[in-house]
């Protein structure tokens, strides 16, 4: 399990459950992922499971990568274009993190648990990125010294609150009940 702690992605538990030997499976699945996301990798199974929405795979974590790089043009746009329209040569540039690559997440072993260590690190990868940008949008919403909105940042990327995550994947993020 990956959840954000003190505003880092951090990660909390893996376990990995075989269905065909373990009799409380059912019981040990809903216990894990009570208000929790589900990710899962190529080869998981989870006919008969506790499952509810459809489970978060690595195509999503590439798509919360995509939006991020998307974010951060925007961004940096919305950058260039104030100090275009201001003459500001004072204006400090975002400072973006390095975009995470699936082949730095590849598994040391192609067992299940290693495939899911695997994915828990490229999501929390992709999360973090996703965080800084984010917060690199939020820093420019209000002016510093007056308190003036917007600032920077077109009237849609206004929010002063910083975005857990952009609105798709948000939307691709199924918790899972508490019983």
């Amino acid at each position: 399990m990956t959840s954000a702690s003190e505003g880092q992605p951090r990660h909390v538990n893996a376990v990995v459950i075989d269905t065909a030997t373990d009799t409380d499976a059912v019981e040990n699945v809903r216990s894990l992922t009570r208000c929790c996301s589900v990710l899962v990798t190529k080869g998981t199974d989870l006919d008969g499971l506790p499952i509810q929405g459809a489970p978060l795979d690595e195509s999503d974590i590439a798509g919360l990568v995509t939006e991020t790089e998307t974010q951060q043009e925007v961004i940096a746009a919305a950058v260039a274009e104030h100090k275009r329209r201001t003459r500001s040569s004072s204006l400090k540039a975002p400072s973006f993190p390095t975009t995470p690559n699936p082949a730095d997440h590849v598994p040391v072993e192609d067992t299940a648990s290693g495939r899911a260590f695997a994915a828990a690190n490229y999501l929390a990868a992709a999360w973090t990125a996703w965080l800084q940008t984010d917060e690199e949008r939020r820093r420019r919403t209000t002016r510093p010294q007056t308190g003036e909105t917007p600032w920077i940042m077109p009237e849609h990327m206004n929010s002063p609150q910083l975005a857990r995550f952009p609105e798709s994947f948000a939307a691709r993020v199924h918790e899972q009940p508490l019983v």
